[in-house]
C-alpha cells in the first residue's frame, strides 16, 4: 500500500491532468485486469445533462478518483493505488 502523502500527490496529478482535459489512462480493476479508459473532468468535454447537478456532486474521498469516461458516456471511478498510467491529450 502506498504511503498516504504519496497517493494525494498521485492523485492530484491525475486529477489536475482530468481538467486539463482528455486523458487516456490505464488502471487495475479490483479483480486484478488491467483497463485502459479515456476520461476527463474538463466541462467542455463532459455533456451538460452528465454534469452532477449544484449540490447532488459525489462526495470527495481521498482513495478514489471520479472521471467522466467519454467513451461510455458516463462517470467511473478508481482507486487512486491502483493507476498505472497516464498520459494528457495535451500534453
Amino acid at each position: 500500500m502506498m504511503k498516504k502523502q504519496s497517493l494525494e500527490l498521485k492523485k492530484q496529478g491525475i486529477v489536475d491532468a482530468l481538467k486539463e482535459g482528455i486523458v487516456h489512462l490505464q488502471f487495475k480493476k479490483v479483480n486484478g485486469d488491467l483497463r485502459n479508459m479515456i476520461g476527463t473532468l474538463s466541462s467542455e468535454h463532459i455533456p451538460l445533462d452528465k454534469v452532477p447537478e449544484e449540490g447532488k456532486e459525489r462526495k470527495s474521498n481521498e482513495e478514489l478518483v471520479v472521471l467522466f469516461d467519454t467513451e461510455v458516456n458516463d462517470w467511473r471511478s478508481f482507486r487512486t493505488e491502483n493507476l498505472v498510467e497516464y498520459r494528457c491529450e495535451a500534453w
